[in-house]
């Protein structure tokens, strides 16, 4: 004689039971959590989010952008320090001759020369060049004027030497200088002179020894231009 064995719960009917009384827990608690959410006033909600949001901005910095400090403003015989050098701008000529500028204007095209005398202190420890390559030198010939775009000539004021080594701690009175065409500047005009700033490291890898990098204009200086007339 045969028996049927009595019904027996299958394993995929508990997985629905299963399933079916988390999800009726899962409603349940998001029903209090609304109901709590209600019962709070939306003006404690609001400075919550204002206080987290307030600690979150004061972590990088505030709310507002960090201040830039303006360039300073100079005049002639005011001194910057600047890629380790202390400049001081003596005068502005505009010149129908050389002079000791190590410049060459053609008189044929009736060529002059704007020269810029500045006083230069090195005030890094070790002897340093007063020209370096580059469209945006961090040395002497860095310092630009305003309408001039390439790198000025260097020399000494009393010998006319180009492109001097500046000793540490040694004043030098320096020309940088530019041939200009015949109305491209004149007597009396004012004009605006960049002076360079930069930062100084040491490499130890591929770029070893002293040089500065990250090159900027430290300082404007506003002057006006003496016109010098050849005897």
């Amino acid at each position: 004689m045969t028996t049927t064995p009595p019904e027996s719960s299958t394993p995929d009917g508990d997985s629905a039971a299963l399933a079916a009384a988390n999800a009726g827990a899962r409603a349940k608690v998001l029903a209090w959590a609304r109901r709590s959410i209600d019962l709070i006033p939306t003006s404690w909600l609001l400075t919550a989010g204002g206080a987290a949001l307030l600690a979150t901005t004061a972590l990088f910095g505030g709310l507002q952008a960090a201040a830039v400090d303006p360039l300073p403003g100079l005049a002639v015989g005011d001194t910057f320090s600047g890629s380790d050098l202390e400049m001081t701008v003596v005068g502005v000529e505009l010149r129908s001759d050389r002079g000791n500028a190590s410049v060459y204007p053609d008189e044929e095209k009736n060529e002059r020369v704007l020269v810029v005398t500045v006083d230069v202190v090195n005030t890094f420890p070790t002897p340093r060049m007063s020209v370096s390559g580059g469209k945006n030198p961090p040395v002497i010939n860095g310092i630009r004027v305003d309408g001039i775009d390439e790198p000025a000539s260097v020399s000494r004021a009393d010998d006319g030497l180009g492109s001097p080594m500046l000793q540490p701690d040694v004043p030098a009175r320096l020309l940088v200088a530019w041939i200009v065409g015949p109305d491209d500047f004149h007597d009396g005009e004012e004009i605006t002179l960049t002076l360079p700033d930069s930062t100084h490291y040491v490499g130890k890898s591929v770029m070893r020894g002293d040089y500065w990098d990250e090159v900027r204009i430290g300082a404007t200086v506003t002057t006006t231009i003496q016109e010098v007339t050849t005897p």
